[in-house]
């Protein structure tokens, strides 16, 4: 369908064709869509059925100073070595409509079944402490799990995108509206979207983000219900503008899946024994933002043909779709914890500016954005606040670098894509509740003061890195590839939410990839995690027994980032078409 944004201020053609390429055979599978005969000459109706199948098994044994953490032993213990992780079925339906007037319509919608999937919650066969298993810990209710984390994790349907559009002219400049359930972004980010100009414009899908490494940050938006428009003021200067009618918060990993970050978190857990033992209360509901709460945008893009490229400037305000994780509503009187839960920051101001620029067979992009009260990494309980409805904001700047081509032809490869990007994230300052920032410089809400800790920095670096060599032609209609991919926290720790690695952390994925007849996408890949874990403890340290004593299983006392991911490598075979 046509788009104006499609034509000025987004990036240029090599850029979209390489990155779209370097999602696995992403623009061979779209090339099978349906055209359904409507009888009208004036209109045109494709439907397009993606059906994809992951199997994936976890390769590593678990650690049992991970395992033994009753804050991670549900997510540990919910897979073995060599056990299923998912074996899932998913189908993507999309129907586009258009007509020669320039309106039309869109929807998609998804279903997927786990089969992997059980009820029931698995934990750590063994004891915390003398008299105390760690199935009387449990994080949900009778140690089954709750229908909103299976409505995510064993099987479920939805819609995604839903809108109408028109294009049109205005005098003798074109502009185009889009009304509904749709998705956006902005900037140039791929793979470090917390840190960039998109952030919070659309919730992220951070569970298939999780289970799938090296997903790029379009690639997890969720549509979100809005009024779009987008309007030529010359040949080269395009504006658009958006206001959102609707908030969803980014969906999160929930406790006791094999990827979680801790088995009370996030919206799914609702036992209490869990977190009523680490002084934490109930699960409570997320304070979130209203539906319709002044969330809007502009963007100006400038795109001469001499620049080969475009400058875009942006303002947009906000509500935050990554959540505090969690906050703590306590009675004031005693101090004591009387429930958790997720709250969203309001209002958030950003500014940026970005540059997608063509030279010679590469694509350059660039960009700066600054904004104004976001949230920041903060402890859980707020000392002027009992309610919990806010943790520490601040002032963020962030840079955002990245470049993508193709390989050349060499005797070892015939073609290719490679995609490098480096994220900056510097803290300008705290302006509101200071005293839960969770950073190396607060002993009150980071008592270590150390990164190796999770204590955020002022200044983080982190980098990503793509390299695909392809052969074509390898066997009749079987073209193969070889996907790298890394992510690594070069150094610091990120003051603002949501960073994917922090210091020293690393993900990666490596695996081969078959595109048969151009229909089939088969990818065998391992996916593998590690972040520095930090000191020992165990189950009884906190009545004062010493390390070591007999009945009391050790554990790593913490650690900087998804430490608990350490022993959770697992091999997928994915096989998607497109019919």
């Amino acid at each position: 369908m046509k788009r104006i944004a499609t034509q000025f201020g987004c990036p240029p053609p090599l850029r979209r064709s390489v990155v779209a390429a370097a999602m696995a055979g992403a623009t061979s599978l779209g090339a099978h869509a349906i055209e359904i005969d409507t009888g009208s000459p004036d209109w045109t109706v494709r439907w397009d059925n993606s059906i994809a199948y992951t199997l994936g098994i976890r390769t590593q044994k678990i650690n049992d100073n991970i395992g033994n953490n009753p804050v991670f032993a549900e997510s540990d213990y919910s897979v073995k070595q060599g056990g299923v992780v998912t074996n899932r079925l998913s189908d993507l339906m999309e129907l586009d409509a258009e007509s020669k007037g320039g309106f039309g319509a869109r929807m998609s919608a998804s279903l997927f079944n786990d089969f992997a999937f059980r009820d029931h919650v698995r934990t750590n066969p063994g004891d915390l402490a003398p008299g105390t298993p760690y199935s009387s810990l449990g994080a949900y209710t009778n140690n089954e799990f709750s229908s909103y984390t299976k409505r995510y994790y064993k099987d479920g349907a939805g819609l995604l995108d839903a809108f109408a559009f028109a294009n049109f002219k205005v005098g003798d400049h074109d502009a185009s509206v889009d009304v509904g359930r749709l998705t956006k972004y902005w900037g140039n980010a791929t793979f470090f979207g917390t840190l960039g100009i998109n952030y919070s414009q659309n919730a992220a899908d951070n569970i298939k983000g999780a289970s799938a490494p090296g997903s790029q940050a379009k690639e997890l938006a969720i549509p979100r219900e809005q009024l779009y428009l987008s309007t030529q003021i010359t040949q080269d200067l395009v504006v658009e503008g958006q206001y959102f009618l609707k908030f969803k918060g980014n969906l999160l990993p929930e406790g006791g899946t094999y990827l979680s970050f801790a088995d009370f978190l996030t919206r799914g857990p609702r036992g209490a024994a869990l977190t009523s033992a680490f002084g934490l209360g109930q699960h409570a509901p997320d304070i979130a933002p209203k539906n319709v709460d002044s969330n809007y945008g502009l963007k100006l893009a400038w795109a001469p043909s001499a620049l080969r490229g475009a400058v875009s400037a942006y303002y947009r305000q906000l509500d935050e779709t990554q959540p505090w994780m969690p906050l703590v509503q306590y009675d004031p009187q005693t101090g004591e914890a009387e429930n958790y839960h997720l709250a969203y920051a309001r209002h958030v101001k950003l500014y940026g500016l970005s540059l997608e620029k063509q030279i010679d067979a590469y694509s350059l992009g660039a960009e700066i954005s600054y904004r104004r009260g976001t949230a920041l990494n903060s402890s859980a309980a707020n000392p002027n606040d009992a309610l919990g409805t806010e943790g520490a904001r601040g002032n963020v700047t962030n840079v955002i670098v990245n470049t993508v081509g193709g390989l050349t032809p060499t005797p070892v490869w015939d073609t290719g894509i490679f995609l490098a990007e480096v994220g900056y994230s510097h803290l300008n300052s705290v302006t509101s509740n200071a005293a839960m920032f969770n950073g190396t410089s607060n002993a009150a809400a980071c008592p270590s003061g150390s990164v190796a800790n999770g204590c955020s920095t002022r200044n983080a670096v982190l980098f990503a890195g793509l390299f695909k060599p392809q052969w074509l032609g390898v066997f009749p209609s079987v073209d193969l590839g070889l996907p790298l991919f890394a992510m690594y926290g070069v150094k610091g720790n990120t003051a603002s939410m949501g960073a994917p690695v922090n210091e020293h952390g690393v993900l990666f994925t490596a695996g081969i990839e078959a595109l048969v007849q151009q229909k089939w996408d088969i990818t065998l890949q391992y996916n593998g995690y590690h972040s520095k874990s930090n000191g020992i403890t165990n189950g009884g340290a906190a009545a004062g027994v010493a390390n070591g004593t007999p009945g009391f299983p050790t554990f790593y006392a913490g650690g900087n980032g998804t430490f608990m991911y350490n022993d959770k490598g697992w091999v997928s075979l994915t096989v998607q078409a497109s019919f």
